[in-house]
């Protein structure tokens, strides 16, 4: 097979101007093809607020939301191999969910609730459980940021998170629209109760040391601590999200810290190391011979999970994204029918993070590729979308 080409130049040019204009301080670019071939790996900026370590792929970032991919897909091959059912409610195994409850629609105050069906794993997964983020706009988000639900790495632990969560009506009832939420926390916490392993250790026997993803964890080590990039924060972002600014900008990730390994935000990586990952779901699941994800899980992986696009179901955009056209499955987005504003192909699958980082595999081309930078909040530049388009155009 002839090995497919990038015209690098536009693609230097666009991350040399996000940087010279300071809205990064740096950045990488990571592409190979399905066989594991570099097919790019470019760079520009800094690690540091002082500019004196280069950025490149193998600069340790904080990936945030880009743990939300690898633990889903985690989830779903542990509840393959212990056949559990993606139906089954999340009353198995969080107690609050034994009297679920949501807000009434239009509610004014958390005391307006009705008794509903707990959600069930599969709704955990798309993001249709009625869960909420401290960022997003409405009442839950609202009492997650006053009870400090932000899912930090310093604050609380899984368990204690997750009962927290848990024990807070719902936005609303599970299935009635999309709204990003802390589910994938939760799936986090699945992966323990149903394993009997911590997360960290789980993913770290199950998929990290099988694709040699030295450089992914939750924690810091010394011996890698030059390359970690420092974290940036836009200059006119919203209120709701300067509680980051406290818990992440002097936060050194060393081992004593970390007390709550967040499955949907927690993970440190490079974009080299991710790129690992991006490529084993490239290749259906297969590492070399060597099968780590199931065929129904990769399938689970790639196909649209929510009735429509997230679009119909409530939010029109993400991260200056349009969501016209995109689906999504039980693991990260997927594109159902492409959308002009956003070039894509059919049955892209991808996520980002808060950060401004953002992957996603081109199954039709045979490619994937990894962004990484450190900007919050990520709807801060429409970097997402102007990159796609300028990989399609620099292809050969």
């Amino acid at each position: 097979m002839e090995k497919m080409q990038i015209k690098d130049e536009k693609l230097k040019q666009w991350m040399n101007d996000y940087v010279k204009k300071d809205k990064f301080n740096g950045c990488s670019l990571s592409i190979a093809d399905s066989e594991g071939n570099s097919l790019l790996d470019i760079a520009s900026g800094f690690n540091d607020k002082e500019k004196t370590k280069e950025f490149n792929s193998r600069s340790i970032v904080r990936i945030f939301s880009m743990t939300k991919a690898v633990v889903s897909a985690c989830l779903l091959q542990l509840l393959h191999e212990k056949k559990i059912g993606l139906d089954e409610t999340l009353d198995h195994y969080f107690d609050n969910y034994s009297d679920c409850f949501a807000l009434v629609e239009n509610a004014k105050n958390l005391n307006e609730i009705e008794k509903t069906k707990p959600p069930s794993i599969h709704q955990l997964l798309n993001h249709t459980s009625g869960l909420s983020y401290f960022f997003n706009d409405d009442l839950i988000a609202k009492e997650y940021l006053k009870k400090n639900l932000t899912a930090a790495p310093g604050n609380y632990d899984l368990a204690l998170f997750s009962d927290k969560v848990t024990s807070l009506p719902l936005c609303f009832k599970p299935g009635a629209k999309w709204n990003y939420s802390v589910g994938i926390d939760l799936a986090g916490r699945l992966i323990e109760m149903i394993s009997g392993m911590s997360l960290d250790i789980y993913l770290r026997n199950k998929l990290l040391d099988e694709l040699k993803m030295d450089d992914t964890q939750f924690v810091l080590p010394e011996s890698q601590r030059d390359r970690f990039s420092d974290c940036f924060f836009f200059n006119t972002m919203p209120e709701n999200f300067f509680p980051l600014v406290d818990q992440y900008q002097h936060f050194h990730y060393k081992k004593n810290e970390v007390t709550n390994l967040s499955g949907g935000s927690g993970l440190l990586s490079t974009g080299r190391d991710y790129l690992k990952f991006a490529n084993l779901l490239l290749n259906d699941g297969k590492l070399k011979n060597k099968r780590i994800f199931a065929k129904e899980v990769m399938n689970r992986i790639r196909t649209n999970s929510i009735d429509r696009d997230i679009a119909s179901n409530g939010v029109e955009a993400f991260a200056q994204m349009p969501t016209v056209g995109m689906g999504h499955s039980l693991a990260g987005s997927v594109i159902i029918n492409p959308n002009a504003r956003f070039v894509s192909s059919v049955g892209d699958f991808g996520w980002g993070g808060m950060a401004s980082n953002y992957f996603w595999i081109n199954f039709k081309k045979k490619y994937s590729a990894v962004f990484m930078t450190q900007l919050l909040p990520s709807a801060s530049y429409p970097n997402r979308r102007e990159l796609k388009e300028l990989v399609y155009l620099s292809l050969q």
